[in-house]
């Protein structure tokens, strides 16, 4: 796996993302499945994967820890979801491809990755004029002294 580096914010206007690593780890049924090298793009807003079998229709689903989610029918192995995602990813998600009318899957776990305290604090952002926005933040107490962060600005639609 690939896993994208970017890991989104909660925001109520804009998705803020922070350079963070993280792991997606698979449950042991799903890795004989014909679905493979999943990778989620958070900047995208897109679940992607492999498939060693040609299916017309996969069924995919993005879920929080309360078991509410996002779940879309694609025709190919790419899966988008809304960049307006108010879903709190900082507990982790679960992301599960289908394949309708067969037993075949893939599971995953999004697990934010990082050291313990590495993850910052204080955040908050001000905006002025409608058109500058100032964001600090204060790095976490556990992170090594050459931890750096990256903010990155995304438009809702």
């Amino acid at each position: 796996l690939e896993p994208d580096r970017y890991y989104p914010l909660h925001s109520t206007k804009a998705i803020a993302y922070l350079y963070r690593t993280y792991m997606v780890s698979l449950s042991a049924e799903a890795q004989k499945s014909p679905i493979t090298n999943v990778n989620v793009d958070w900047r995208k807003s897109e679940l992607s994967w492999e498939s060693s079998k040609n299916f017309s229709t996969y069924k995919c689903t993005i879920m929080d820890w309360h078991m509410e989610g996002i779940e879309k029918e694609v025709n190919r192995p790419l899966c988008r979801f809304p960049v307006e995602l108010y879903m709190p990813l900082h507990k982790g998600v679960f992301l599960i491809i289908e394949v309708p009318n067969t037993n075949i899957s893939k599971k995953c776990t999004f697990s934010p990755g990082g050291m313990n305290g590495s993850a910052i604090e204080n955040f908050s952002c001000m905006i002025y004029n409608i058109c500058l926005m100032n964001c600090t933040w204060q790095a976490g107490r556990g992170a090594p002294a050459d931890t750096q962060y990256f903010l990155y600005w995304q438009n809702s639609r």
